[in-house]
C-alpha cells in the first residue's frame, strides 16, 4: 500500500513540476516567436531558456527529502560501519542522474545552512520544500520536449 501512496504522490509533485514548467516555456516561446526565429529554433531555445532561468519550487516528498538529505548531511560524519542511512545508493535516486543529485545537494546545501541558524532538520526541510525556489528546473532538454508535446516521447528535441 505504501507504494502506491507514494507512486501516486510523485505523479502529482511531477504534474505541478511540469505545470510550472509550461507555464514559464509558453511566454517564452511566444516571445522568441515574435522576434522572428524559425519555429524548430524557437522550441529549442525556449526551453533550453526556461530550463536554466526557471525558478521552480522543489517539487519532491517530503519524507524522501528527509532520508536524502539527512544522508548527504550525515554522508561527511564518520559513522560505525555497519550504520546507514540507506541500504542502496539507487534507493537515494542518485544513480539516475546528475540532475537528479545536483537538485539533492541543493536542497542539502539549503537545509544546512537554515539548521546553522537553529532550526531542526526537519523544519528546515519543510521550508525549503514550501519557501524556498530552485535554481533551475532538474530536468533535461529532452524530458522537457515530452511535457511539451507527449507524441514526441520517441524522437529527440531537434
Amino acid at each position: 500500500m505504501k507504494d502506491m501512496k507514494s507512486e501516486i504522490q510523485k505523479r502529482y509533485l511531477c504534474a505541478l513540476r511540469d505545470k510550472e514548467f509550461l507555464e514559464l516555456y509558453h511566454p517564452t516561446l511566444d516571445a522568441l516567436m515574435r522576434q522572428g526565429l524559425p519555429e524548430s529554433k524557437a522550441r529549442r531555445a525556449a526551453v533550453e531558456f526556461t530550463i536554466v532561468n526557471g525558478r521552480p519550487h522543489y517539487h519532491v516528498d517530503h519524507e524522501r527529502a528527509y532520508r536524502c538529505v539527512c544522508h548527504l548531511l550525515n554522508a561527511g560524519q564518520k559513522k560505525a560501519p555497519n550504520a546507514r542511512t540507506f541500504r542502496t545508493v539507487p534507493e537515494m535516486g542518485l544513480a539516475k542522474g546528475r540532475l537528479r543529485q545536483q537538485m539533492w545537494f541543493e536542497i542539502a546545501h539549503h537545509v544546512a545552512a537554515l539548521s546553522a541558524r537553529g532550526m531542526s532538520v526537519t523544519q528546515a526541510i519543510d521550508h525549503v520544500l514550501e519557501h524556498c525556489r530552485a535554481s533551475r528546473f532538474f530536468i533535461s532538454p529532452t524530458t522537457a520536449l515530452t511535457k511539451i508535446c507527449p507524441a514526441s516521447r520517441t524522437r529527440a528535441l531537434r
